[in-house]
């Protein structure tokens, strides 16, 4: 989820709210509202998910998530193979977990046989005696020299999608409530951006071994001119884990990671 030169996941609530992971939560009609008393984050446990992968429908090398946390720290990493000889795009996102989410400290982008471009995020130490001013947080990156303001329950290209499995596994109702709209800042490789993932309904996915149910989101357009599609299934069935994810470019090439198997979760 970046910039409009660049590719999402595979190339590159209460209101506001550090605590949700999330600044706004939209009802159907566009409006703001409360969550629903009991909603909560859920941490999964830790697993290995391989996926199908193919490439404007021509099935690609296989690829893989690996998702490990020990219940305060939490680490993802994502491999996707690309087309002959490009190599591997390697994704790692690393950071805490609360009670409300994760807090990622570090993601970092490999792509082929670049030097990885990183993303630091550097949250608020509290006031000392010394100085009564509370510093403030902030987010650097190795492919620019800003230093931009890091907003509350702020997540990356990645771990977001594991934040709405948590999400979705601590509210499953109110997640897959069809229109829910979702309103997270997200950090990209140079900028932050606030962004809406809306809930369009269940679908079933047809995956190299059999169907599968599965919760449809999108991520609505931040610009007139966005015409990137990013979308990301969640199975209940699978402990609420990405079973499909899939981008479409504006120039219509399509990326689709399709779920084959998992150990764990």
């Amino acid at each position: 989820m970046s910039d409009a030169n660049s590719s999402d996941f595979i190339g590159a609530g209460a209101a506001a709210s550090g605590n949700t992971g999330m600044v706004t939560d939209l009802g159907s009609d566009g409006s703001a509202t409360q969550p629903a008393l009991g909603d909560a984050f859920s941490l999964p446990p830790s697993a290995t998910l391989r996926y199908a992968t193919y490439v404007n429908g021509v099935r690609n090398e296989d690829g893989v998530i690996r998702w490990t946390t020990d219940g305060k720290t939490y680490t993802l990493s994502v491999e996707i193979p690309l087309p002959l000889f490009f190599g591997t795009l390697a994704f790692r996102s690393a950071g805490t977990v609360g009670a409300y989410g994760l807090t990622p400290m570090r993601y970092e982008e490999v792509r082929g046989r670049r030097q990885p471009d990183v993303t630091t995020f550097h949250y608020a130490a509290n006031a000392t005696p010394a100085s009564s001013v509370q510093s403030a947080a902030t987010v650097t990156f190795t492919h620019t020299t800003a230093v931009l303001p890091l907003p509350e329950g702020t997540q990356d290209r990645f771990s977001v999608f594991l934040q709405l499995t948590g999400l979705a596994r601590g509210g499953p109702q109110r997640i897959a409530s069809r229109g829910l709209t979702l309103e997270l800042p997200i950090a990209d490789t140079d900028s932050v951006e606030l962004t809406r993932v809306q809930h369009i309904g269940e679908d079933t996915i047809d995956t190299p071994n059999g169907t599968i149910r599965a919760q449809h989101f999108i991520r609505l357009p931040r610009r007139a001119d966005d015409k990137r599609r990013v979308e990301i299934w969640l199975s209940a069935d699978h402990g609420w884990l990405p079973v499909r994810l899939r981008q479409t470019e504006p120039n219509g090439m399509q990326f689709d990671l399709v779920y084959q198997s998992q150990e764990g979760g």
